[in-house]
Protein backbone atom coordinates (compact mmCIF):
# COMPACT_ATOMS: atom_id res chain seq x y z
CA UNK A 1 0.00 0.00 0.00
CA UNK A 2 2.89 2.35 0.91
CA UNK A 3 4.42 1.79 -2.08
CA UNK A 4 1.26 2.38 -4.18
CA UNK A 5 0.92 5.94 -2.70
CA UNK A 6 4.37 6.58 -3.17
CA UNK A 7 4.17 5.30 -6.69
CA UNK A 8 1.08 7.05 -8.34
CA UNK A 9 2.29 10.43 -7.43
CA UNK A 10 5.81 9.83 -9.52
CA UNK A 11 3.84 7.99 -11.94
CA UNK A 12 1.78 11.22 -12.32
CA UNK A 13 4.82 13.30 -12.44
CA UNK A 14 6.77 11.64 -14.88
CA UNK A 15 3.24 11.21 -17.42
CA UNK A 16 3.28 15.06 -16.82
CA UNK A 17 6.67 15.97 -17.94
CA UNK A 18 6.64 13.20 -20.81
CA UNK A 19 3.76 14.42 -22.51
CA UNK A 20 4.82 17.97 -22.20
CA UNK A 21 8.09 17.34 -23.23
CA UNK A 22 6.57 15.86 -26.47
CA UNK A 23 3.94 18.10 -27.02
CA UNK A 24 7.04 20.59 -27.01
CA UNK A 25 9.07 19.04 -29.32
CA UNK A 26 6.01 18.96 -31.91
CA UNK A 27 5.20 22.51 -31.66
CA UNK A 28 6.28 25.72 -29.93
CA UNK A 29 9.24 25.16 -27.77
CA UNK A 30 8.06 26.47 -23.63
CA UNK A 31 10.89 28.45 -24.11
CA UNK A 32 9.34 30.04 -26.78
CA UNK A 33 6.40 30.50 -24.85
CA UNK A 34 6.91 32.28 -21.66
CA UNK A 35 5.00 33.12 -18.37
CA UNK A 36 4.31 36.83 -19.58
CA UNK A 37 2.79 35.10 -22.46
CA UNK A 38 0.74 32.69 -20.41
CA UNK A 39 -3.31 33.45 -19.52
CA UNK A 40 -3.87 32.32 -16.12
CA UNK A 41 -7.36 31.99 -15.11
CA UNK A 42 -9.35 30.93 -12.12
CA UNK A 43 -12.84 30.73 -12.36
CA UNK A 44 -15.52 29.13 -9.77
CA UNK A 45 -19.18 28.81 -10.08
CA UNK A 46 -21.91 26.78 -8.09
CA UNK A 47 -25.21 25.11 -8.87
CA UNK A 48 -28.12 23.04 -6.72
CA UNK A 49 -28.74 19.84 -6.81
CA UNK A 50 -31.55 17.56 -5.41
CA UNK A 51 -28.77 15.18 -3.75
CA UNK A 52 -27.06 14.74 -0.63
CA UNK A 53 -23.35 15.80 -0.91
CA UNK A 54 -22.02 12.70 -0.14
CA UNK A 55 -24.23 10.82 -3.26
CA UNK A 56 -23.48 13.73 -5.16
CA UNK A 57 -19.95 13.39 -4.93
CA UNK A 58 -19.22 10.76 -6.92
CA UNK A 59 -20.65 12.34 -9.82
CA UNK A 60 -18.12 13.91 -10.49
CA UNK A 61 -15.25 11.60 -10.94
CA UNK A 62 -13.49 9.78 -13.79
CA UNK A 63 -16.43 7.23 -13.34
CA UNK A 64 -19.27 9.24 -12.77
CA UNK A 65 -19.39 11.96 -15.03
CA UNK A 66 -19.96 8.66 -17.32
CA UNK A 67 -23.47 8.88 -15.95
CA UNK A 68 -24.57 12.52 -17.68
CA UNK A 69 -21.22 13.60 -19.57
CA UNK A 70 -21.75 13.33 -23.43
CA UNK A 71 -18.94 11.86 -24.72
CA UNK A 72 -17.12 10.96 -21.65
CA UNK A 73 -14.93 8.47 -22.01
CA UNK A 74 -12.10 7.97 -19.26
CA UNK A 75 -8.92 5.26 -19.84
CA UNK A 76 -8.30 4.46 -16.32
CA UNK A 77 -4.42 3.66 -15.95
CA UNK A 78 -4.41 3.20 -12.42
CA UNK A 79 -6.13 3.21 -9.24
CA UNK A 80 -10.25 2.80 -9.39
CA UNK A 81 -11.56 6.34 -10.79
CA UNK A 82 -12.42 7.75 -7.20
CA UNK A 83 -9.21 7.13 -4.69
CA UNK A 84 -6.02 9.47 -4.35
CA UNK A 85 -3.13 9.14 -7.21
CA UNK A 86 -5.71 7.66 -10.09
CA UNK A 87 -4.71 8.11 -13.28
CA UNK A 88 -6.69 8.72 -16.55
CA UNK A 89 -6.89 9.79 -19.57
CA UNK A 90 -9.59 11.29 -22.14
CA UNK A 91 -9.55 12.29 -25.65
CA UNK A 92 -11.93 15.28 -26.90
CA UNK A 93 -11.42 17.72 -30.13
CA UNK A 94 -8.57 15.71 -31.11
CA UNK A 95 -6.87 16.70 -28.03
CA UNK A 96 -5.55 13.49 -25.70
CA UNK A 97 -5.71 15.20 -21.38
CA UNK A 98 -4.27 13.27 -18.92
CA UNK A 99 -5.87 13.59 -15.74
CA UNK A 100 -4.39 12.66 -11.37
CA UNK A 101 -7.38 12.59 -8.57
CA UNK A 102 -5.07 14.84 -6.14
CA UNK A 103 -7.58 14.97 -3.53
CA UNK A 104 -10.56 12.56 -2.99
CA UNK A 105 -12.23 13.07 0.47
CA UNK A 106 -15.62 11.91 1.16
CA UNK A 107 -15.40 13.54 5.08
CA UNK A 108 -15.17 16.99 3.20
CA UNK A 109 -17.01 15.76 0.12
CA UNK A 110 -14.40 17.44 -2.15
CA UNK A 111 -12.58 16.41 -4.87
CA UNK A 112 -9.33 18.09 -6.82
CA UNK A 113 -8.50 16.48 -10.22
CA UNK A 114 -4.77 17.86 -11.95
CA UNK A 115 -4.63 17.53 -15.39
CA UNK A 116 -2.95 18.34 -18.43
CA UNK A 117 -3.72 18.76 -22.42
CA UNK A 118 0.07 19.44 -23.74
CA UNK A 119 0.67 22.20 -25.72
CA UNK A 120 -3.02 23.64 -24.72
CA UNK A 121 -3.33 24.12 -20.93
CA UNK A 122 -2.63 22.81 -17.63
CA UNK A 123 -4.69 23.43 -14.01
CA UNK A 124 -6.50 21.97 -11.29
CA UNK A 125 -10.44 21.34 -11.25
CA UNK A 126 -11.75 21.54 -7.39
CA UNK A 127 -15.25 20.27 -6.92
CA UNK A 128 -16.81 20.87 -3.33
CA UNK A 129 -20.36 19.93 -2.16
CA UNK A 130 -21.78 21.14 0.88
CA UNK A 131 -25.13 21.08 2.76
CA UNK A 132 -28.39 23.23 1.14
CA UNK A 133 -31.21 24.11 3.21
CA UNK A 134 -33.32 21.47 0.94
CA UNK A 135 -31.45 18.49 2.19
CA UNK A 136 -29.39 18.50 -1.25
CA UNK A 137 -26.14 19.90 -2.18
CA UNK A 138 -24.06 23.11 -3.33
CA UNK A 139 -22.22 22.59 -5.74
CA UNK A 140 -18.80 24.48 -6.16
CA UNK A 141 -16.63 23.85 -9.40
CA UNK A 142 -13.35 26.22 -9.49
CA UNK A 143 -11.22 25.82 -12.48
CA UNK A 144 -7.23 27.64 -12.10
CA UNK A 145 -6.14 27.20 -15.55
CA UNK A 146 -2.67 28.26 -17.13
CA UNK A 147 -2.03 28.27 -20.59
CA UNK A 148 0.59 26.07 -22.28
CA UNK A 149 0.51 28.05 -25.95
CA UNK A 150 -0.87 30.48 -28.20
CA UNK A 151 -3.73 27.76 -28.78
CA UNK A 152 -3.99 27.70 -24.91
CA UNK A 153 -4.37 30.88 -24.44
CA UNK A 154 -6.99 31.24 -27.06
CA UNK A 155 -8.89 28.32 -25.71
CA UNK A 156 -8.81 29.82 -21.84
CA UNK A 157 -9.86 33.16 -23.13
CA UNK A 158 -13.09 31.68 -25.23
CA UNK A 159 -14.37 28.68 -23.12
CA UNK A 160 -12.99 29.74 -19.96
CA UNK A 161 -13.76 33.49 -20.01
CA UNK A 162 -16.41 34.88 -17.30
CA UNK A 163 -19.47 34.81 -19.88
CA UNK A 164 -18.72 31.37 -20.68
CA UNK A 165 -17.77 29.77 -17.41
CA UNK A 166 -20.65 30.25 -15.52
CA UNK A 167 -22.99 28.67 -18.66
CA UNK A 168 -20.80 25.95 -18.68
CA UNK A 169 -21.21 25.09 -15.14
CA UNK A 170 -25.01 25.23 -16.07
CA UNK A 171 -24.78 23.45 -18.28
CA UNK A 172 -23.83 20.71 -15.73
CA UNK A 173 -26.61 20.95 -14.09
CA UNK A 174 -28.64 20.47 -16.87
CA UNK A 175 -26.89 17.75 -18.05
CA UNK A 176 -27.20 15.72 -14.41
CA UNK A 177 -30.69 16.49 -14.34
CA UNK A 178 -31.67 15.28 -17.50
CA UNK A 179 -30.07 11.82 -16.53
CA UNK A 180 -31.18 11.49 -12.91
CA UNK A 181 -33.20 8.76 -13.96
CA UNK A 182 -29.81 6.89 -14.47
CA UNK A 183 -27.97 8.36 -12.12
CA UNK A 184 -30.81 7.08 -9.76
CA UNK A 185 -30.25 3.59 -10.95
CA UNK A 186 -26.87 3.46 -10.68
CA UNK A 187 -26.95 4.71 -6.96
CA UNK A 188 -29.22 1.53 -6.29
Amino acid sequence: MRRSKLLNPLLAAALLMTTTLYANHQHESTFDFVKKDAVTIDRTSSFELDMTPAKALPLFTAIGEILWAPGWQPNILSGDGFEEGTIWVTKHDNSTTYWHVSKYNTQLNEAIYTFVTPDLVMGTVKVVLSDNSKKGSVVKITYNLTALSTKGNQKLRSHYSKDHYPKMIAEWKMLIMKNMKKIKSAHK
